[in-house]
């Protein structure tokens, strides 16, 4: 659907927009910047404006696709709804790890993907404060910071997991008691999650065993997990099924190499 020159221009475009709307805010938001949506759910200028730019500016560089976007679907879920259509739909998470960007910390990133039919073709990352890019395009591959990435797989794998999972705040008694149990195993370290489109590249880097994921808002996963797959990671939903974008998942999902997945599995069966 895109070829090669046009990923990379995508790639520069995501960049450029994230350069001059978010990095020059970081560290420098006013209290007029920042609102909840809900309590505890942070939104800021940085959000909105990134959001509206990338929107625009990707809808024209592919005549005829739409766009779902975190704010765009905070203000009408029925956004969401386009990812049911047949037409190329951009996925966009302009502040991934809002909470870390309002309180200084550099741990967020724009992400960016581009879906039709339900599966994802390529996506971009982009950490600015972090120096870090990512992306993957089917068919191409995978990077991070320009270089091929693929998926860690230890072999032996390691005695004990390091697991990252859905914040406990964020997630109902029930996930809550699933997350416990495998925090209390003696074979596995958990910790929370900060930014889900991050944690899916230190996935790939090696620095976790897996995540145990208990909600499925499609900007959150889209770009990560289809950088992830594509380095040659697998995931998993409750039921055994592929994780889709479009909903109605069995949560919670497991991501990481297939041994991984089985343990865990276990854990939470």
């Amino acid at each position: 659907m895109i070829t090669a020159a046009e990923y990379h221009h995508i790639a520069d475009t995501v960049k450029h927009i994230a350069d001059a709307e978010i990095l020059p805010r970081f560290r420098h938001l006013t209290d007029a910047d920042i609102t909840e949506k809900n309590p505890g759910d942070l939104v800021t200028t940085a959000d909105r404006i990134t959001e509206e730019r990338l929107t625009e500016t990707l809808e024209k560089t592919l005549p005829g696709s739409i766009t779902v976007g975190e704010e765009a679907v905070s203000a009408d879920p029925t956004v969401l709804d386009r990812l049911h259509t047949d037409q190329p739909v951009w996925i966009i998470d302009p502040v991934d790890g809002t909470s870390n960007f309002v309180n200084g910390d550099p741990y967020y990133a724009c992400l960016v993907s581009l879906t039709r039919n339900g599966d994802t073709i390529a996506s971009w990352l982009y950490a600015p404060s972090l120096h870090t890019t990512a992306g993957a395009h089917t068919g191409r591959g995978a990077w991070i910071n320009d270089q091929p990435a693929h998926a860690a797989d230890p072999t032996p794998p390691p005695a004990t997991l390091d697991i990252v999972t859905t914040h406990r705040k964020h997630a109902t008694p029930h996930h809550r008691a699933l997350i416990d149990t495998v925090a209390a195993d003696p074979h596995t370290h958990t910790s929370d999650c900060r930014a889900a489109g991050l944690s899916y590249i230190d996935l790939t880097r090696g620095r976790h065993e897996a995540l145990l994921y208990t909600w499925e808002n499609p900007w959150d996963h889209a770009t990560g997990l289809h950088i992830y797959t594509t380095a040659g990671g697998h995931h998993q939903t409750h039921d055994g099924h592929t994780f889709r974008l479009a909903g109605d998942n069995a949560l919670p999902f497991i991501v990481g190499q297939p041994h991984t997945i089985d343990r865990v599995r276990a854990l939470i069966t």
